[in-house]
């Protein structure tokens, strides 16, 4: 993703939506306002102490911005916004609890504790409202009779110090029991009911507008803080599980990327912090990465999670000059140790040898700290997968609307420009002909999308009973086992169960009626286009536009969403609690009822997800091309004018640029690419 596409062709749009006709115009202003709002968001996540603050710091280049040497960010969820849609580049906004969001807190935590119970749980919901009444009792005596008019409200700050950001974000002193504070400072003043940060950059060096999310660490000791992290992970599209080389994948870890699983979040890459920290180096740190890789795939099955290593303290040194805790002895070795950092930073020196000036010892120190702190790869990493990803996407399929309205406008004009070069002053165009036409072809076009909508319903539906006959079956072999041997009841409590193939064939199933569907849909809307151009040839003096074919792109290119099955199968994790509480010959029959049900409830997502994401697609292109027929249907009827022969003119004219403009954001389509779309 491009941000100079981004506003290339926002800017481009807007030029377009001030000539056009209603219907066009609404769906112009939907590419404009989707537009706009592209910006994917990244959360760092992980336990405490992993040394996400200081990372974050890294990674956006903010150097000590925020703060890595305190207790812990209290309950605040800090959102850093570099290129926001609203040009906002500095500043900040504090945004309060309420008490239906303190009692909302609560009770969504529950919902996310029960996904994944353990013997830990029983006892959560009853501390975390505990401190929740803590937190209110200690918000009221720091800010006494302002703290009710403050719950719900928010600080918007034109500047923000580091001095600011403690005073909402940070733990700060308790006060004492009649209220008293340190009077020389006011650090923590608004922290216990504050609920969100948000804080303004410029892009800085992102190569799009982007969201960093600070997250209070899980495995929190105060449960209020974690309970925060896991239930802001839907916010986001990207997530850094931070871990530390020190203890690498915990048990906490393992829980963390379940729930990540379960809630069916978008891209996860894990960075191991800390590797300054492990006495044997790079040779460690290759050790600590294996185990993650071989925990990762065990605890959660086909796991394609990247696995990123480094150090945020190099990192710091290389932003601030700080030494602290910093051997550069070992910073040269983890460069010796990896080859491609290693090519980095020699070409990286070489380059700033070519720049004016003396070059310092110590510039060149930070710049292989900065190198080896695998900052840099993890901001390629993080970049790369949003380039490539569905926002990318949705940036190419913005750019094929525009450039199809573009080439339609373009067809238009030339031929109403030619017609009025050539006709000696007759018009056979009928503003009530093309009116009647327009309005047959909606009730045309509302039809057919019923008839599509039925037969998709039908296929998924069969869909439906094939999966859950699938995993019936399959999961009745693997939980009994071969031979009728169950590992439920393998000595040792062994809970380790291969769901691997029966996953594979879902992902199958869904494909293979994904891909009647499509096809199904892509004869349908061959068939509409045909009709519908066939209704505007019988026009009395219709000039047939050089290319007036539907664009089904978005339906073409569609493929199902399998991410659900990703998904990890909480009985995995409650086989041992349930043995203790049900005979031992009951396991088998309950886990086996328990799994199918989850397995179940995955096919159901599939599908319906499947579904969903079809028929806005189907949308996408029947609105798209009722634009584009309207379009032509307002050329038809729309002379008269005295200076008409010069408004064609100039509407050729500014048709013709805005054309070549949109060539310059992507280039212009294959001939095999349109020959294919035309052929489907």
């Amino acid at each position: 993703m491009s941000e100079t596409h981004r506003r290339e062709l926002i800017r481009i749009a807007e030029e377009m939506n001030g000539a056009t006709n209603d219907e066009t115009r609404q769906f112009i202003s939907r590419i404009i306002g989707d537009l706009g709002n592209l910006k994917p968001s990244i959360a760092f996540v992980g336990q405490i102490k992993a040394g996400k603050s200081r990372l974050i710091n890294g990674f956006t280049g903010q150097a000590e911005y925020l703060p890595s040497d305190v207790n812990p960010w209290t309950t605040v969820i800090t959102d850093m916004h570099f290129g926001h849609p609203s040009g906002r580049t500095q500043g900040a906004e504090f945004h309060f609890f309420d008490n239906y969001q303190w009692q909302s807190l609560i009770a969504e935590g529950e919902e996310l504790r029960n996904m994944f119970p353990d013997d830990e749980d029983s006892y959560k919901r009853e501390m975390i409202e505990e401190q929740v009444e803590a937190m209110k009792v200690r918000a009221r005596r720091r800010l006494g009779d302002s703290y009710e008019q403050l719950l719900g409200q928010q600080h918007d700050l034109d500047e923000l110090t580091s001095d600011d950001l403690a005073r909402y974000v940070c733990a700060g002193d308790d006060p004492s029991e009649d209220g008293a504070l340190d009077p020389g400072s006011d650090r923590g003043l608004y922290s216990d009911i504050t609920r969100k940060a948000e804080v303004y950059f410029d892009l800085g060096h992102f190569p799009f507008p982007l969201t960093v999310t600070d997250t209070p660490g899980v495995n929190d000791p105060l449960l209020i803080r974690e309970e925060i992290s896991r239930q802001y992970l839907k916010e986001s599209d990207f997530f850094v599980v931070v871990l530390s080389a020190h203890q690498a994948l915990s048990r906490a870890d393992l829980k963390l990327f379940r729930l990540m699983q379960a809630l069916e979040l978008g891209q996860i890459v894990v960075f191991i912090n800390r590797v300054d920290e492990l006495g044997g180096g790079a040779e460690d740190a290759a050790k600590v990465r294996l185990d993650v890789l071989d925990g990762l795939e065990k605890a959660l099955g086909n796991s394609n999670i990247d696995v990123l290593m480094g150090s945020a303290q190099w990192a710091h040194y290389a932003l601030t000059g700080d030494e602290t805790g910093v051997n550069h002895d070992h910073v040269l070795a983890w460069l010796r140790a990896h080859p491609e950092q290693m090519q980095q930073y020699l070409n990286g020196v070489a380059e700033i040898k070519q720049g004016p000036g003396p070059i310092s010892r110590e510039a060149v120190l930070r710049f292989a700290a900065m190198i080896a702190s695998g900052l840099p790869d993890l901001r390629r990493h993080v970049t790369q997968a949003l380039t490539d990803g569905p926002i990318n996407e949705q940036l190419r399929m913005a750019w094929q609307h525009l450039d199809s309205f573009a080439r339609g406008e373009l067809e238009r004009s030339q031929v109403r420009l030619r017609a009025l070069q050539d006709e000696d002053g007759s018009d056979v165009r009928n503003a009530d002909e093309s009116d009647k036409t327009l309005g047959d072809l909606r009730k045309l076009i509302a039809e057919k999308t019923q008839e599509i909508t039925r037969d998709m319903d039908d296929v998924l539906s069969n869909l439906r009973g094939v999966m859950d006959d699938t995993v019936s079956e399959t999961v009745a072999i693997v939980v009994r086992g071969p031979d009728g041997q169950s590992p439920l009841l393998a000595k040792g409590g062994e809970t380790e169960l291969n769901f691997t193939p029966l996953r594979e064939r879902m992902r199958e199933l869904v494909q293979g009626a994904s891909q009647v569907v499509r096809q199904r849909m892509l004869s349908e809307l061959y068939a509409i286009d045909m009709h519908c151009n066939a209704a505007l040839r019988a026009l009395p003096g219709w000039q047939e536009p050089v290319d007036n074919r539907m664009n089904t792109s978005a339906v073409r290119w569609f493929r199902p969403d399998t991410t659900a099955l990703t998904r990890g199968i909480t009985v995995e994790l409650r086989v041992n609690w349930l043995s203790r509480l049900i005979s031992r010959n009951s396991v088998v029959a309950r886990a086996e009822r328990l799994i199918v049900q989850e397995f179940e409830l995955i096919g159901d997502d599939l599908i319906d997800t499947t579904r969903d994401d079809l028929l806005e697609r189907l949308n996408t292109v029947l609105d798209h091309y009722m634009a584009l027929l309207a379009g032509h249907l307002e050329h038809r009827s729309n002379s008269g004018e005295l200076n008409a022969q010069a408004e064609a003119q100039g509407a050729f004219d500014k048709a013709r640029r805005i054309a070549a403009e949109l060539e310059t954001v992507f280039g212009t389509p294959d001939a095999d690419e349109r020959q294919a779309e035309a052929a489907e």
